[in-house]
């Protein structure tokens, strides 16, 4: 059990991983009003295995496909950004630039990985 920075209000989520429990996972858990949660909670808690579902679990905590900093791989001169979230949402190339789905979906693993926050619940637990 983790105890979270910040006392949360109830109906907030986290995510986190458990190696021993779920490994190459990640897990959404229900933060308890204490401001504690239990990855081993199977009652509030929510497997997320695929990393298709990556982009749209990390947009529930804030991360936006973009494209910024990337190089052409043949030139090495810098790309232009793309707002690629106005064009996919991370599980597909993104048409206006080119970048790849599977970049999307590692940026995303990236961004849960350091993921400490918590938010509001938007409906992974049906009360």
């Amino acid at each position: 059990m983790k105890a979270l920075e910040s006392k949360p209000v109830p109906g907030t989520i986290c995510v986190d991983t458990d190696s021993t429990y779920a490994p190459c996972s990640y897990l959404i858990c229900r933060v308890r009003p204490d401001g504690t949660y239990s990855t081993r909670d199977e009652a509030n808690t929510v497997l997320v295995q695929t990393d298709w579902d990556y982009p749209a679990l990390a947009s529930t905590f804030g991360w936006r496909a973009g494209n910024t900093g990337r190089e052409d791989p043949d030139t090495w001169e810098d790309l232009p950004d793309c707002q690629c979230w106005q064009h996919t949402d991370g599980t597909v190339d993104c048409p206006a630039c080119g970048k790849t789905a599977a970049e999307f979906i590692t940026e995303a693993a990236e961004f849960l990985d350091s993921c400490s926050d918590f938010v509001e619940d938007p409906g992974y637990f049906e009360e």
